[in-house]
């Protein structure tokens, strides 16, 4: 019978807390889409920036590189980028306190 009440002052805390959890969600949201992670391919020849979103916000391309080689250094870079960006995003929500599901803090596992 107990238990049961337990439960309900679990569920009533948890909604007094719900604004303050909102806002610091917010807060969050706004400090990582200000992120920004930069990855350079090898040679320089692609430099590829990213939010803390995992958004694609600029790619710099060196106008003399090799038409051969730039379309696995540009794919390579894109991929390190995102990387580096999920990591700092999982270290950003660890040092938060934030639990990380198993697909990530973003919709669709990004």
């Amino acid at each position: 019978m107990f238990e049961g009440l337990k439960g309900m002052a679990g569920m009533a805390s948890l909604m007094r807390d719900l604004p303050r959890i909102q806002a610091r969600m917010e807060e969050i949201k706004a400090s990582l889409s200000d992120l920004r992670v930069e990855s350079t391919s090898e040679g320089g020849v692609v430099k590829v920036v990213a939010s803390g979103t995992l958004e694609i916000v600029d790619i710099v391309i060196d106008g003399e590189a090799d038409p051969a080689l730039l379309r696995e250094t540009v794919n390579r870079a894109l991929v390190a980028a995102r990387s580096e960006a999920q990591r700092r995003l999982t270290e950003a929500a660890e040092e938060l306190g934030l639990p990380m599901p198993p697909g990530g803090l973003l919709p669709g596992g990004l």
